[in-house]
């Protein structure tokens, strides 16, 4: 991602870590900033995230249970009243009618338990997803802006390269290393930040905010570049092992040995 090293917190004046962020609720800055739960009434960062993760599983497996079970018990007095024997048509109509007129909470309850299922395991695997890759759920919104970017530079090059008009201008460079030191000037002056040296301790979080101001070279075309790599993504299984034992506790405990 995108950084700004030996960043200053405006309202903290504290120096920011890398992937943390301040939080406007409970005024604090949160290492490896998730997102804010309203729910919980709690920020997600490194300390939580895999308990809040493990309160996702837990709560898509109940609403999915219970769904289950309503079900099954909608489906019990289909049996006992020999409803399978009619149309496919007329079985419908006659479980419904039975779940309005005499069991209407119960009805209730297994819709409800239908809809929570779908909206938490879908919740649930973009969370997996973003582990998956090492992100954070603030971080991942801030990569749909660089590719965006990236795919937006990338299309008005490819067309003003295949245009005869010579309307827009494309800036090439010769040198290899001047064309990417212009690529990282370019995107700096988009996103509002500059790329880090990719070491953990060094890095501090930044805004990486998408500015839409233009400029007086708007015709200009620069080259984009390559598309940066998420340098916190070391595959699945140390992405994983990251998230359940987070590198503050891991400092912890190694203390808490040598005492």
């Amino acid at each position: 991602l995108l950084f700004v090293e030996h960043q200053i917190c405006q309202t903290l004046q504290i120096k920011k870590i890398a992937r943390s962020k301040y939080d406007k609720y409970t005024h604090r800055h949160i290492p490896r900033f998730d997102h804010y739960c309203i729910w919980l009434k709690s920020p997600i960062g490194e300390e939580n995230y895999r308990f809040f993760v493990l309160f996702l599983i837990v709560h898509a497996m109940t609403c999915c249970y219970g769904f289950s079970i309503v079900s099954r018990l909608f489906w019990g007095m289909m049996l006992n009243s020999s409803l399978l024997t009619p149309t496919f048509m007329r079985q419908v109509i006659v479980l419904v009618y039975i779940m309005v007129t005499e069991h209407i909470i119960l009805a209730c309850v297994n819709v409800f338990m239908f809809i929570m299922s779908v909206l938490l395991l879908a919740f649930l695997g973009f969370h997996l997803y973003i582990i998956s890759n090492n992100m954070t759920t603030n971080e991942y919104f801030k990569w749909r802006k660089v590719w965006k970017w990236y795919e937006w530079e990338s299309k008005r090059q490819s067309q003003s390269l295949s245009s005869s008009s010579g309307k827009a201008i494309l800036k090439s460079e010769v040198n290899v290393s001047s064309s990417s030191s212009v690529a990282i000037q370019h995107r700096s002056k988009i996103f509002g930040t500059v790329v880090a040296d990719g070491t953990h301790d060094e890095e501090v979080a930044g805004s990486t905010t998408l500015n839409t101001r233009k400029d007086n070279t708007e015709n200009t075309i620069s080259n984009p570049g390559t598309i940066p790599k998420n340098i916190y993504n070391l595959g699945i299984v140390q992405n994983v092992y990251e998230v359940i034992f987070p590198r503050s506790r891991r400092k912890l405990e190694s203390r808490i040995k040598t005492i």
